[in-house]
């Protein structure tokens, strides 16, 4: 098992149109706003496009920025994808970060860096982030990669106040799993462990368990241990959290 989770404060206003057109008309009302932030929540794969399916649409689009424009708009986008030669752009309403693409030159694919789901089925919150606890059987790496395709991360707890809600709701759940996996790693192989996010950065408040971390070199990944009251221990990255 493991934890995503995102802030609530990445979200894009969402608003209703009669058509995609609409879009391109308000796009520039709204370009001022948006151009400057999607700088930071986009990420952009060039020569690649989404696949066509059921749930894309392909609109008319002026340029690659307003293609990024209606998928920030719309509320079951987080992926996009932009054609400079015949101004196609694909839109896909999966609610997923992690679509299926493919080679394809004159196409660039747009992901959202940070997106919440609109269906977010036994959510739960705490201030500004919303977490999701996936019961999943898997390594550390993947369960990573499982929460980026989900529009999340690995849980990083920046306060004990968060910490102690996410307790209580693991041991409310009490689903007799051994431990959840946690966005710590030790990229210093030395006695302390890191947030993913901020490898260079002191965690601000530590919940780790007696004597951990223990091993440095070989259990480099970080969950919370049932056998601790979920408290924080190193373990083995391959070590699938059950």
């Amino acid at each position: 098992m493991y934890f995503t989770f995102n802030n609530e404060e990445a979200r894009f206003p969402v608003y209703n149109f009669n058509n995609y057109s609409d879009y391109n008309t308000y796009y520039y009302t709204m370009h001022a706003e948006i151009i400057e932030k999607k700088k930071n929540i986009l990420t952009v794969k060039r020569t690649e496009t989404t696949l066509s399916s059921h749930y894309t649409s392909d609109v008319y689009s002026k340029s690659q920025s307003t293609c990024a424009t209606m998928c920030l708009l719309h509320d079951k986008c987080c992926v996009a994808s932009f054609s400079d030669e015949s101004s196609i752009c694909r839109l896909d309403r999966t609610e997923n970060c992690c679509v299926a693409t493919d080679i394809a030159t004159g196409w660039n694919v747009m992901t959202r860096n940070q997106y919440v789901p609109m269906t977010c089925a036994g959510c739960i919150s705490f201030g500004n982030s919303v977490y999701s606890i996936i019961e999943d059987l898997t390594e550390w790496e993947k369960a990573k990669g499982n929460c980026k395709c989900q529009g999340g991360d690995l849980l990083e707890l920046e306060t004990s106040e968060e910490n102690e809600f996410i307790k209580n709701e693991v041991r409310t759940l009490n689903t007799g799993v051994d431990a959840y996996s946690i966005g710590g790693y030790n990229f210093n192989n030395d006695n302390d462990m890191e947030w993913i996010s901020k490898p260079n950065q002191v965690r601000p408040f530590s919940d780790m368990a007696p004597g951990q971390p223990n091993d440095p070199i070989d259990q480099i990944c970080m969950g919370m241990w049932r056998v601790y009251d979920f408290r924080w221990t190193d373990h083995y990255c391959d070590y699938s959290a059950p």
